[in-house]
């Protein structure tokens, strides 16, 4: 998936460059032929319309604003299509528009991304406990994950996220359990947002109680009620509770091969920790959805 970062100062849904002219980007169309050929620079145009020279800023609004659906052969940006919907873009007024000052691109172009600034450095990483509930009939089934993720640098900044996907693997039967979440490469919630996530996994509930949770979780309490649906009642744990889950999160991702500079999300399944009667092998597949935002320091 193309590399999107949330801007830092987004403009309004509903803001139109002033005096801009619509322009409909094409197939074959990109911001460096389209500003060539109507007197710009990949700077003026991109500046006029986003406000922005960050490359992962402007892939955003490529999605969100312009409505891209196809990426570049190298899947790092967004490209213009004739099926782009709206598929707008401005050009500046001929007369009455100043070329405004800033810093040269170098290169000009969407694939060279600029380095992070190391203001305030983060990990990246949130991880949290979360309800999976799901079943397989046969070769086919569905699958929910509900999770409260929270920052590995601060406990005042979380999020609650959903995961509504799809099984395509042999089992049968339907069950509800817990799972540790752990994404990856997020430096604001909303970047999660309609992002693919899918993985191999493999469910084994045959009659198990939520008391094996306990054990499984080394006696965190924020995991004690759960609904017949898997979705927690409480929408916080305790600073002690979550220094535990991080030190333990922390420790997988030392022991695996985990990017944390690459945008994911991971879902452990908890053994034991679930209800239900179900075995099942599966390949899982969904889209991410984020809510509930509650961020102190981000």
């Amino acid at each position: 998936m193309p590399i999107e970062k949330w801007p830092k100062s987004p403009l309004p849904p509903s803001y139109l460059p002033p005096g801009g002219v619509p322009y409909k980007v094409r197939t074959d169309d990109d911001l460096e032929s389209v500003a060539g050929a109507n007197g710009l620079t990949y700077e003026d145009l991109v500046i006029y319309n986003f406000n922005t020279v960050n490359a992962a800023e402007i892939n955003w609004y490529l999605r969100h604003k312009v409505g891209c659906v196809r990426s570049t052969h190298d899947r790092k940006n967004w490209m213009f299509t004739s099926d782009a919907r709206p598929g707008i873009i401005y050009l500046p007024p001929k007369a009455g528009w100043k070329r405004p000052s800033y810093p040269s691109s170098n290169s000009g172009k969407l694939s060279a991304l600029p380095t992070p600034t190391a203001s305030k450095k983060r990990s990246g990483i949130w991880f949290g406990l979360g309800g999976q509930e799901g079943g397989t009939l046969f070769v086919i089934g569905k699958d929910t994950v509900e999770a409260c993720l929270y920052s590995l640098e601060s406990y005042q900044n979380r999020f609650w996220m959903n995961i509504d996907g799809w099984r395509f693997g042999p089992g049968l039967g339907a069950s509800a359990g817990v799972a540790i979440l752990v994404a990856t490469g997020v430096d604001h919630p909303r970047d999660l947002n309609d992002f693919p996530a899918g993985g191999f996994d493999f469910q084994a509930n045959l009659g198990g109680k939520w008391g094996d949770l306990a054990r499984a979780a080394k006696g965190l309490n924020a995991v004690r009620k759960i609904a017949s649906g898997a979705k927690f009642i409480d929408r916080t744990i305790s600073v002690a509770e979550w220094e535990k889950l991080r030190d333990l999160i922390w420790n997988t991702y030392k022991a695996t091969d985990i990017d944390s500079h690459k945008l994911g999300v991971n879902v452990l399944a908890i053994p034991g920790a679930g209800i239900g009667l179900e075995i099942s092998a599966y390949y899982g597949f969904g889209f991410v959805s984020v809510h509930d935002m509650t961020l102190k320091d981000l």
